[in-house]
């Protein structure tokens, strides 16, 4: 505890709150995070009064968290170094494919949306700067997943695992096989493993140091790709993205 036991409180209380998509009551909190209940109430009539939450049942006290946290990170990422350098090239890809474009880069569990560019075409991906989505089932997370050290993703596995489709992998041995050849051909495919319908592939991007600081990646629909597709049109395009804004970080060329 540090010597402002409020701000701590109230910064254990947001982090509770983000981790959670449900309503959540004073005792949910009080029990959770062990805090005095009185403590956590004065905390959460500062974030009703900053509009930090809202309360979504009157009737039981419960409480969501509004889009100004969101809002703040937001602004925050729009200045990031790594979203600004990135947002031109993910346009101007964008623009030239018609696809979901996005730069992702490591959050916890999941891979966490920097910039996102939504498809142009009639039938379209949705998503948004902001959006995470788990790193075992998505090719940007694939290949943020993959460059991590072999003991975080023995933790991964060991944690549960969603098997959103029948493509899913949810093994450790299967996933390390998969890692082995993401990091050999330098990109990641989705064959429909996040959800039916949808492909992606996706490609790292590194820093100074030659480190894998995020990654790039195309999202589009079965109806008009398939895998080969992806990566006999698309993948030197999404390539030669990613080796431009590794560049802008520093590492040399990537691509020979």
């Amino acid at each position: 505890m540090s010597k402002a036991p409020a701000v701590d409180y109230a910064l254990e209380i947001i982090e509770f709150f983000a981790s959670k998509n449900t309503e959540i009551g004073i005792a949910d909190i009080s029990n959770a995070l062990n805090i005095n209940k009185n403590a956590v109430s004065r905390v959460l009539e500062a974030l009703l009064e900053k509009n930090w939450i809202y309360m979504s049942d009157n009737s039981q006290k419960k409480y969501r968290l509004t889009l100004r946290p969101f809002s703040l990170i937001a602004g925050y990422t729009h200045n990031n170094s790594i979203a600004k350098i990135a947002a031109p090239y993910i346009e101007r890809l964008n623009k030239e494919l018609g696809d979901s474009v996005y730069l992702g880069v490591k959050s916890g569990r999941n891979v966490l949306y920097l910039v996102h560019c939504d498809s142009k075409k009639e039938v379209r991906i949705n998503g948004r700067a902001g959006g995470e989505y788990p790193l075992h089932c998505a090719a940007p997370g694939k290949v943020l997943l993959s460059c991590s050290d072999v003991e975080e993703i023995v933790e991964y596995f060991n944690s549960p695992i969603t098997k959103r489709t029948e493509n899913t992998i949810t093994d450790f041995d299967a996933f390390m096989l998969e890692a082995d050849k993401i990091k050999k051909a330098g990109y990641a495919i989705d064959n429909e493993e996040f959800a039916k319908g949808i492909i992606c592939i996706a490609t790292p991007v590194f820093d100074c140091t030659g480190n894998v600081v995020a990654t790039i990646g195309i999202s589009t629909l079965t109806l008009y790709d398939d895998v080969n597709s992806l990566l006999n049109n698309k993948l030197t395009l999404l390539q030669k993205v990613s080796d431009e804004i590794s560049r802008c970080l520093g590492k040399k060329s990537i691509l020979t």
